[in-house]
């Protein structure tokens, strides 16, 4: 990855997002894009104060930006790039993506107000809409490399591409792919003990299989020796949940188009009970 675009709200929360954006973009020997969209929705005034407040508003966002980015390390100012621009945040951050080839696009909690409604019409829900890269949102106060990596598959292409850019962000990491294994009507149906548990073995041993066969097909050598794989049986959201609790990782790794349950817990209500709570950083991809 040779390209970081970083949305910056200016809020207090932005020095969190900058420092693990200078984080990625130092080891990566990244070139990193500090971006910050002035909102159009907030100069919708009388066309001469309009052009007054847009000015005001712009002048005092160069002047926060380039605060923020005269706290990078010196060999990461060489090779970063601020802007500060004007319309509608999903937008512009989507055009921006593009022109400037961007592999990862950086936010915070604040900047999508907050990460609790990430999925149900905010800024961050329309830039996974119109982005195809990586969306990752910081949401701890830390600046060390990523060791500890939770990542979910469904054995989709879009959990596919999630544990790729999961992969190369943390190249030193542990990680823990799971997949969640839902038995139908378990709530409904009396499965002897003995029949439920035979019944969960077998359905577990061929995922295991399908997991191991699906990472021969994308996954280099490796990155297969770093990668412990395991299946987890009940609600997908009660699965996660509880795996990040017992595992602490740093990053949490998912994607938002999949085959089953993992996708549908990214939507509405359940997104803001879950996300809401989680104790680290996330990477979404499509």
């Amino acid at each position: 990855m040779k390209t970081l675009l970083v949305a910056i709200d200016l809020e207090p929360g932005s020095l969190l997002v900058v420092k693990r954006a200078a984080e990625l973009a130092a080891r990566l020997k990244a070139r990193l894009h500090m971006v910050h969209v002035v909102d159009d929705a907030l100069t919708l005034y009388e066309p001469m104060i309009e052009i007054s407040m847009r000015h005001r508003l712009k002048q005092a966002a160069d002047l926060a930006l380039q605060e923020l980015f005269e706290q990078l390390p010196d060999s990461v100012k060489a090779n970063t790039r601020c802007h500060v621009l004007l319309g509608k945040p999903y937008q512009v951050l989507s055009k921006q993506v593009s022109q400037l080839g961007a592999e990862v696009l950086i936010v915070g909690r604040h900047h999508i107000e907050p990460l609790r409604d990430l999925f149900i019409g905010t800024t961050a829900e329309r830039l996974l809409r119109h982005c195809d890269i990586p969306l990752l949102m910081v949401s701890t106060d830390s600046a060390e490399p990523y060791q500890n990596v939770l990542a979910a598959t469904d054995f989709s292409r879009s959990s596919h591409h999630a544990l790729q850019a999961g992969l190369k962000l943390a190249p030193q990491a542990s990680i823990r792919l799971v997949h969640v294994c839902d038995p139908p009507f378990i709530g409904f149906v009396r499965y002897d003990p003995q029949d439920l548990d035979n019944m969960l073995g077998e359905k577990k041993a061929r995922l295991r299989q399908e997991v191991e066969t699906e990472m021969a097909h994308f996954l280099a050598a490796g990155d297969k020796s770093r990668i412990q794989t395991d299946i987890l049986t009940g609600n997908v959201q009660a699965c996660l949940f509880d795996a990040v609790e017992q595992q602490r990782p740093q990053l949490l790794v998912l994607g938002t188009h999949g085959r089953q349950g993992i996708s549908r817990l990214l939507i509405g209500s359940v997104a803001t009970s879950f996300l809401s709570t989680l104790p680290c950083d996330v990477l979404v991809a499509r």
